[in-house]
């Protein structure tokens, strides 16, 4: 069931330069967002994998190491601070195994004050640009009367997120 769909009309001037959808769902501890970008496959690809620049233009990622490289596998270290982490500051380590120009699976190796974290990217070219996929399940180490706050404020910035990623991606 569709939690939210965001225009471009909805966005400040600097994020709309395109008219964009993102479409975000939401069931248990998955999300999942869509939007088409209006980049080649290419161009979307390389944003996705500086791992590093990208995700620390990210609003809710404060840095971002990458460990280790062995051909299409990567290790990251991923520093999280956001309203979703309640002032705490979290690290996670992450396996990343990329499937070129096409997709990127993750899993958590370890972290703090997270049980499961896990998810893909899916590239699809499109006639007007670049279809992505973004799935994730998150499940946070909280009592179960903070698990509804937590996953509205991960809603917010896993918007948030994807709109500042298509920023990048069209940047020239």
């Amino acid at each position: 069931m569709p939690l939210a769909i965001i225009s471009a009309a909805a966005l400040p001037e600097a994020q709309a330069q395109t008219k964009l959808n993102v479409k975000v769902e939401q069931q248990g501890n998955t999300r999942t967002a869509s939007m088409t970008v209006p980049v080649p496959p290419q161009r979307a690809w390389e944003v996705l994998t500086d791992y590093v620049a990208t995700g620390e233009a990210m609003p809710d990622i404060s840095s971002v190491q990458r460990i280790s490289r062995q051909g299409n596998n990567v290790k990251l270290r991923q520093t999280y601070q956001a309203p979703y982490t309640f002032g705490l500051t979290i690290s996670a380590v992450i396996a990343v195994t990329e499937t070129p120009k096409a997709a990127i699976q993750f899993r958590l190796l370890k972290g703090d004050l997270i049980s499961a974290l896990s998810g893909s990217w899916t590239l699809t070219p499109t006639k007007t640009g670049t279809q992505l996929q973004h799935t994730i399940n998150l499940v946070p180490e909280l009592p179960g009367l903070m698990q509804p706050l937590f996953a509205n404020l991960t809603l917010t910035s896993f918007r948030e997120s994807l709109l500042r990623l298509s920023a990048l991606m069209e940047k020239p």
